[in-house]
């Protein structure tokens, strides 16, 4: 919701005129004399003075915009107190909803809000997450039009591929706009964002319409019953941020600015006791913090994830770096706080997703205490590691229960065996390709949110990191895929159809059953006390025979993978064969599963037309 404060940056007031404002006070040392709009049609190319208004903090001014587009930057006369220093900053709109390519601001004359279709969101259990960046996504698909890769059409272009995994919800990498020439090419866009309430316009195909073109994506995306979750770096911003320019008279981007004067920068670190915590309490990545001990900061962040929800119809947040901007058990400021405006301004629904990646108590209690709903949680990611080193099946065991762990059932983890920030499974221990089929399945099949890295569903195996660990941010996915393009595809697919099909997959229900440590054999149910899915997950290379015990009465089971029908009797799963012969063990295929449903929710049909060509 907008606050009933002059509503900063520019608008367009309709029949030619326009009113400015800039949010920029006096502060400490610094004393903000002068501000000015110069722009490309607006004021027929004269300088508009601008008037400090009775708060003492917002600069006005209203004028025309004199063509289509307006494209305007501000002139900041400051002064500082104790040495009289007179300095100027020419600095880009910070609330700009749109950015040229020179680094100014874009307003248009036919200004209006977007009115979005209505959508429902989602539970956030039953969702299936798909991360990408939108540039790395497409860049190189030879399926999408060469005029639209890497951009915001080239995801819509994409959305039928990722419908028929199951997802229905996209999380994109950061697409707050840079436009920073110190920072050229395809970026990761975490530590350079200049512009948090402007959609990226490298990532749009027609560059002077990233803003509508990111809209349309919304659109589409809603349409089709997928959410859209994007990433939020609120702990850092660029050093060429315009209010890191305004309040430093010595401004280099290539070096940290000087933000004692600053009234929304400063040095902001976490509180997290975890002595694992430390080196990342106070890390800004090369940026510059924002300082929520000044109510500045947050009041920014606020208008910024209102712009997102309300005017870029976003459905959540995954908020980077929490552990960077978060005070231990104090929900008022920093990461906690943030977490409240955003259930305030998104409502009830929207996905809050915090990156704590440990699952360790702290972390937990951080989950518990503030207003995120969610968390990545890495613990799984690591315990898949375990299983297929064949470290033991404990581990995994254990992550695959989020209540055992702590997690309390209305907050989900968001769980994952690949993300941006790490190696893919498929360089750790993934290969041949097979090997990753029971991590997927795993992954499923966990209480918590699955979210799938963009290229895992076919194996996609370029390394993600340099030798020296940095991030290679331009490594578009190889859609020429891998020879386990088929039946992994076929398998993410079964798994995403059998996730919507049986709700017991998105409750919070987990039951420990067995672990043959010798045969790699995991063996858990999904439900309460009396399980209606029971899935073997098979880390081994060869086939394992083993016992699948089953709580609760003898029943009928079917079994998904090869639709084959089973009993248990007297607690343990049975088969009988063609020739009438009952089993009581089951044969699981080698880096395989058997996933059996006391409630057959496919028909043969369905069934063959996900995986009958898996049967050789």
């Amino acid at each position: 919701m907008e606050s009933q404060r002059l509503r900063r940056g520019a608008t367009s007031l309709g029949h030619g005129a326009a009113r400015f404002v800039l949010w920029a006070p006096s502060f400490r040392d610094i004393e903000i004399e002068r501000v000015r709009v110069l722009g490309e049609n607006v004021n027929r190319g004269q300088p508009l003075a601008m008037t400090l208004a009775d708060d003492g903090a917002h600069w006005v001014a209203e004028g025309s915009i004199d063509a289509p587009a307006a494209y305007y930057e501000y002139v900041v006369d400051a002064r500082v107190r104790s040495t009289n220093r007179a300095y100027r900053a020419r600095v880009s709109d910070p609330y700009a909803r749109e950015v040229f390519r020179d680094f100014r601001s874009v307003l248009r004359a036919d200004d209006k809000p977007h009115v979005f279709a209505p959508f429902a969101r989602p539970a956030l259990r039953d969702l299936v997450v798909y991360e990408l960046h939108v540039f790395n996504f497409t860049a190189e698909d030879p399926r999408v039009s060469g005029l639209i890769r890497g951009t915001y059409a080239g995801v819509r272009e994409k959305l039928p591929h990722l419908l028929d995994l199951g997802i229905n919800a996209v999380e994109l990498m950061p697409v707050f706009d840079y436009s920073d020439p110190w920072h050229v090419g395809v970026r990761w866009n975490y530590i350079t964002a200049c512009h948090l309430l402007a959609p990226h316009r490298s990532y749009a195909s027609r560059v002077e319409h990233a803003r509508a073109e990111f809209i349309e994506l919304v659109e589409a995306c809603h349409a089709r019953g997928v959410a859209v979750i994007i990433d939020a770096v609120f702990n850092q911003v660029s050093r060429r941020f315009s209010y890191a320019r305004i309040y430093d008279p010595d401004h280099d981007p290539r070096q940290a600015p000087d933000v004692r004067n600053n009234p929304i920068l400063g040095d902001f670190g976490g509180t997290d006791p975890n002595p694992g915590s430390e080196p990342y309490r106070n890390k800004d990545w090369g940026g510059c913090d924002l300082d929520y001990e000044k109510p500045a900061a947050m009041e920014f962040v606020r208008d910024a994830m209102s712009v997102w929800f309300n005017e870029l119809g976003v459905d959540g947040m995954r908020f980077d770096h929490t552990l960077g901007f978060y005070r231990w058990k104090d929900q008022t400021i920093g990461a906690g706080a943030v977490a409240a405006a955003a259930r305030e301004v998104g409502g009830e629904g929207s996905y809050r997703v915090a990156e704590h990646f440990s699952n360790d108590a702290n972390e937990l209690e951080m989950l518990k205490d503030s207003a995120f709903n969610s968390q990545w949680s890495k613990g799984f990611y690591y315990a898949v590691d375990d299983a297929l080193h064949h470290r033991g099946l404990a581990h995994l065991e254990s992550r695959m229960d989020p209540r055992r762990q702590g997690f309390p059932d209305e907050k989900p983890p968001t769980v994952f065996l690949d993300n941006h920030d790490d190696e893919r499974l498929s360089n750790r221990g993934g290969r041949p390709w097979w090997r990753l089929q029971p991590p997927t399945i795993a992954l499923f099949t966990h209480p918590g949110v699955p979210m799938i890295y963009m290229g895992a569903e076919y194996a996609e195996d370029d390394h993600t990191r340099f030798e020296n660990g940095l991030p290679r941010e331009f490594n578009p996915l190889d859609w020429e895929m891998t020879e386990a393009a088929g039946p992994l595809l076929r398998l993410h697919r079964a798994m995403g159809f059998l996730r919507r099909r049986l709700a017991v997959l998105r409750t919070p229900g987990f039951v420990p059953i067995w672990r043959h440590e010798g045969e790699h054999v995991l063996i858990y149910g999904r439900g309460e006390a009396e399980p209606l899915c029971i899935v073997a997950l098979n880390f081994d290379d060869a086939a394992q025979t083993v016992r699948v015990p089953v709580p609760g009465p003898d029943a009928t089971w079917y079994e998904f993978l090869f639709n084959l029908t089973f009993t248990s009797r007297d607690g343990e799963m049975r088969f009988t064969d063609a020739n009438g012969a009952t089993w009581d063990r089951m044969l699981v295929p080698g880096s395989y599963a058997h996933i059996y449903c006391r409630e057959k929710v496919w028909t043969d049909a369905e069934w063959d037309e996900l995986l009958a060509r898996d049967r050789t």
